[in-house]
């Protein structure tokens, strides 16, 4: 090998070691790539992974999302924003801005929101079904309607007409009216009554003929001479020997006749329903009921048209005797409003509906072309007169029979948000008793909402006058009683009277004056139905004079307690006729005898009860706790006197030792009860600072800024008569004139109570009474809302 050619192998061979190197360096640095790159896509996969478990997880959720949303508007409706009032949803340059400036500055500076302006600006080429909520504000929005009308449609006001059920409603909707209108309004507002009466008057005016339909006439004033309609009633129950139905199942003749009228039944109806349901009762002792109820009501349509004296009843249903059977009355009127404006059609009662129905028929369904047109406002979730025939069907099913539009009014501006939200709660477990809906806060301010828990009735009142008089103490003054607590803004709601007795007690105690509407609570015990008759028939024997007067009052009596033991009115009638039968021993035979549940053993303790009686009919002294203890044990008074009244009546009968003594309470409670009248009338002029205690009934359309709810505790709220609506067959109960009380309208007394509330709401329940357990009402719980021990 030269050597040039030894240099070049050397060379190449070191030239090539560098490549080499650089090569090797490459991959070394390429393998560290790939490792990165490796662990990246490895970092990858497991984000991979992750977000498929996540869409997995994702995909869940919202399914589970979806569900809670079905659910949701399955109970309460489709779910809306909250609305914006200052959304500038009138604009300046709109044709209808001034006239909405106009009201906006008589509503107190406040706007409408959305819904009510959509209400207020309706064109009525259909009929109108506002659904309004608690507390928003539909009474300025119909009321501003009107007057919208005439305003900017240029609608004559004489052809509107405002309906509504009571005189405080109506002054209240007489007056926004007139304001909104300048100070001077020819628009009709009138209850029920006051309308109907004022068309039948119209028309037999007209017409005079038309008096044979119906009763004209005048309901007598308190103070008249005049017999009324009452007096003639019980003077016709005395003549025909209708005493035994007047007392029977607790239900006068008088509350029958106005349940049957006011569902819109003839006295042809009536009488086929005693027939049927009381007929073979043996009510009476020889003849049927039904042919002596038929005499009587035959009679006392006869000398109510001679004295010409109706009752309110009659003057609803003298309207529609009118319009059923003339057919130019019924022109007359139907052409006589293009508008009719009905508040709370919640409320609205068949014979009320029948009417309505006449004057503006349903067209739906129909060829009919009604030239008026219904403006109908209410709320299914606060119908709670079912005993009086109101129905939240009739508000329902409106669209079933009207061509109509409806609108929602649903922003609640009375109550704080949690109080808003435990009535949405409560009320959704109505599902198939309303429509489906719920309502919007629009309060954002704190306040309590909370159920609180007590030992017992005695701690429950107690913290409630303490805690009334804390928030008394820290209001603003009323008037001018500078220094002293203003009551006036706070009130306490009750289910039943049995609430009322602690209650009285603890304020007295703490010397907060109180009033209360429901003057007929303030009697105690005296209020217990079965109670409050044998005790009044245990005055009528007192005060008798002469002594034959209080003979027959003794038979009413023996009659009576019959009845408690289930003995047919026309039974005891017969055994009664005869002088000789009314003494003890053939008294507690006959009882024995006529019971066939009942052993003749039971008849020691009947007689020892009526020789007691024998005595107290010449001393007017009677051992009335054994009396009463003997009393609740009679088969009807056990089986139908709740736990809670018996306990309470025992109780109160330990305090007294005669029944001199109770007559002294007797007396106090009624004089409790007359002073009552003269402080209400101050109280709703706001001239007297006090507690307002009311039952949940009579609370409807009041708002107060703080709101107790006592005694919810099971068999009080819900009622412990309350049934499920499907469970029972509801005709013949109608028929009977004692519709039930449900489990969906208790439910509906519930959300009432709840939407009193401005600020705070306390609801109360005490762990026992009268020593014993109490069992929690369900409505707690499903209202969802906070409770304190």
């Amino acid at each position: 090998m030269n050597k040039v050619f030894g240099g070049t192998i050397i060379n190449w061979l070191f030239s090539h070691s560098d490549e080499k190197m650089k090569m090797d360096d490459k991959i070394t640095s390429l393998e560290e790539e790939n490792k990165k790159l490796l662990n990246q896509v490895s970092k990858l996969e497991k984000n991979i992974e992750k977000f498929l478990e996540d869409q997995i997880s994702n995909e869940e959720e919202q399914k589970s999302l979806n569900r809670i949303v079905k659910d949701y508007k399955s109970r309460f409706g489709t779910i809306r924003p909250s609305i914006n009032s200052d959304s500038g949803i009138v604009g300046i340059t709109d044709a209808d801005a001034n006239i909405f400036h106009h009201l906006v500055s008589l509503n107190g500076g406040n706007d409408f929101n959305e819904d009510q302006v959509n209400a207020i600006r309706f064109d009525m080429k259909t009929h109108l079904r506002i659904i309004a909520g608690a507390g928003s504000g539909k009474t300025q929005t119909i009321c501003a309607k009107a007057a919208y009308l005439v305003l900017k449609e240029k609608v004559r006001e004489r052809s509107i007409v405002m309906c509504t059920f009571s005189a405080k409603a109506k002054q209240e909707m007489e007056d926004r009216v007139t304001e909104f209108l300048g100070g001077n309004s020819q628009i009709g507002v009138l209850t029920f009554h006051g309308w109907f009466q004022k068309e039948y008057k119209s028309l037999i005016q007209k017409y005079p003929h038309l008096e044979s339909y119906g009763i004209a006439g005048e309901v007598p004033k308190k103070d008249s001479e005049k017999e009324n309609h009452e007096q003639l009633l019980s003077r016709l129950i005395k003549q025909f020997s209708l005493y035994n139905f007047d007392k029977y199942e607790d239900k006068t003749i008088k509350e029958r006749i106005s349940y049957w009228i006011n569902m819109g039944y003839s006295n042809k109806d009536i009488i086929s329903f005693i027939e049927r349901h009381f007929d073979d009762k043996e009510i009476l002792k020889d003849r049927q009921l039904s042919v002596v109820f038929s005499e009587m009501l035959s009679e006392l349509e006869k000398i109510k048209r001679e004295k010409r004296v109706i009752n309110f009843d009659d003057m609803l249903f003298n309207l529609k005797c009118v319009l059923e059977n003339d057919s130019n009355a019924l022109k007359m009127v139907q052409s006589k409003y293009k508008y009719i404006f009905i508040d709370e059609f919640q409320d609205i009662n068949p014979l009320q509906k029948q009417v309505i129905e006449l004057i503006c028929p349903p067209d739906l369904q129909r060829n009919i072309v009604n030239t008026t047109k219904l403006i109908i406002v209410g709320d299914d979730d606060q119908s709670i007169y079912f005993f009086r025939g109101s129905e939240p069907r009739y508000i329902k099913e409106f669209d079933t029979q009207y061509n109509q539009t409806s609108i929602e009014l649903m922003t609640n501006y009375r109550s704080i948000a949690p109080v808003v939200h435990a009535g949405n709660t409560l009320i959704t477990n109505n599902r198939d008793d309303r429509i489906q809906k719920s309502m919007l806060p629009h309060k954002n301010n704190k306040g309590d909402c909370y159920v609180k828990v007590f030992h017992d009735e005695q701690q429950e009142a107690s913290w409630i006058a303490n805690q009334v008089l804390k928030l008394a103490v820290a209001e603003k003054p009323f008037q001018d009683q500078i220094g002293k607590p203003n009551f006036t803004e706070t009130i306490m709601l009750y289910p039943n009277k049995n609430q009322l007795k602690s209650m009285i007690i603890a304020l007295q105690e703490k010397g907060i004056p109180f009033v209360t509407k429901v003057e007929d609570d303030l009697l105690g015990v005296f209020g217990i139905n079965f109670f409050k008759q044998t005790f009044n028939q245990l005055m009528d024997i007192i005060n008798a004079e002469p002594e034959e007067l209080k003979k027959e009052y003794f038979k009413q009596f023996i009659k009576n307690i019959c009845g408690y033991y289930y003995i047919p009115f026309a039974k005891s009638t017969s055994f009664v006729s005869s002088n000789a039968n009314c003494f003890p021993d053939k008294i507690a035979a006959f009882i024995c005898s006529s019971n066939k549940y009942m052993k003749q053993s039971e008849a020691t303790p009947i007689k020892e009860v009526f020789e007691g009686i024998e005595t107290f009919m010449t001393t007017n002294d009677l051992d009335i706790k054994s009396f009463v203890t003997w009393l609740v044990k009679t088969p009807k008074v056990k089986k139908e006197l709740i736990d809670e009244e018996k306990d309470w009546l025992l109780k109160e009968m330990n305090n007294v030792s005669t029944l001199q003594e109770l007559i002294s309470k007797y007396k106090v409670a009624v004089k409790l009860k007359e002073d009552m009248s003269d402080k209400l009338k101050e109280y709703d002029k706001n001239n007297y600072n006090a507690l307002c205690l009311q039952t949940i009934h009579s609370s409807k359309g009041l708002g107060y800024k703080n709101v107790f709810v006592k005694g919810i505790y099971k068999n009080s709220l819900p009622d412990y008569r309350a049934v499920e609506k499907n469970t029972v067959n509801l005709q013949p109960l109608i028929e009977q004139a004692s519709p039930p009380t449900t489990m969906e309208e208790q439910r509906r007394l519930m959300y009432v109570a709840f939407t009193r509330a401005k600020e705070n709401l306390y609801v109360t329940y005490p762990r026992a009474v009268n020593d014993k357990p109490t069992i929690v009402s369900q409505f707690i719980k499903e209202s969802s809302i906070e409770v304190i021990v």
